[in-house]
């Protein structure tokens, strides 16, 4: 069963499902659709979507909020 990481910093999640047999995780990132400039550097990147693509495979969609 897919752990529920939704909500999770990027790091801890993937840390999560490293840990329970995901090998390969795909990141996509996006961005918050206000105009203002956002520093990945300086903000919280987590995690707003998951979906098991096989049996060690997951792609993650990321957002900086």
């Amino acid at each position: 069963m897919l752990p529920d990481v939704l909500g999770y910093k990027m790091e801890k999640g993937r840390n999560i499902l490293a840990n329970n047999g995901y090998n390969d995780i795909k990141i996509i990132f996006t961005k918050s659709p206000y105009k203002t400039k956002i520093s990945p550097s300086s903000q919280d990147a987590r995690i707003i979507r998951v979906r098991k693509v096989s049996e060690s495979t997951v792609e993650l969609l990321i957002c900086y909020v």
